[in-house]
């Protein structure tokens, strides 16, 4: 007895975006539209990325003293992004080192 799970298009991908109808042949489905992005649109999205990723990981670098994790962290959230972080960076002020604030020298100035 042969297992009718596997009969007719089964799992593989080239049966993807087809509908098997009542009488089991597949029909391409009318709600599978597949939108394949041209070499270019791959390109200039590929391209923004790299672009962002690098300004981004030269602007976690340059904020955290060097430290290198957010120099990679930073790249990988830019690259990830590529429109949304560097105007994160741009907003925490682009390569510029994180203000930290000395407590115990305000305490000392505020005479407390």
């Amino acid at each position: 007895m042969a297992n009718r799970y596997y009969d007719g298009p089964g799992l593989g991908v080239a049966a993807l975006g087809q509908v098997a109808d009542s009488l089991g042949q597949t029909t391409d489905s009318p709600i599978s539209v597949s939108i394949r992005p041209t070499g270019a649109l791959i390109g200039a999205w590929w391209s923004l990325s790299t672009v962002s990723g690098l300004l981004s990981a030269y602007h976690g670098y340059k904020r955290n003293n060097g430290n290198l994790g957010w120099a990679l962290a930073w790249f990988l959230m830019g690259s990830a992004l590529p429109v949304v972080v560097p105007v994160i960076a741009f907003t925490q002020g682009y390569a510029k080192p994180e203000v930290t604030r000395n407590r115990r020298r305000m305490r000392r100035r505020s005479g407390r």
